[in-house]
């Protein structure tokens, strides 16, 4: 049996990858002082959606007309995975006292 083929422009998905990794990173800059369990949830789950939706993009754009939604798609998955990192590390710092030292990009870091 034939495979069915995508019939979903692969810029749809890398747009919305690129907004959701976006706001995961800046998610990740800045963890207020209340609601921290609320920001880190809406963080993960905003830069998980936004590493789905830049894969989805990449498998769709896999020939060589869709070139430019593949390098925006790889573009959003890194920025969705560096705010997934950011908000990982704060929320260990959180939890773990301050047992890890604080980020630097962090506005509530002792320095």
């Amino acid at each position: 049996m034939a495979r069915a083929r995508d019939h979903e422009p692969p810029a749809a998905p890398a747009t919305a990858a690129l907004l959701l990794g976006g706001f995961a990173f800046l998610q990740g800059l800045i963890l207020p002082a209340e609601a921290v369990g609320r920001h880190l949830a809406i963080g993960f789950l905003f830069g998980g959606l936004g590493l789905l939706s830049s894969w989805r993009a990449i498998t769709i754009g896999r020939n060589r007309r869709h070139r430019a939604a593949r390098r925006w798609a790889w573009s959003a998955a890194v920025l969705g995975l560096l705010g997934v990192g950011m908000l990982a590390y704060q929320g260990l710092v959180i939890l773990t006292g301050g047992a890890l030292p604080p980020p630097f990009w962090w506005p509530y870091a002792r320095r």
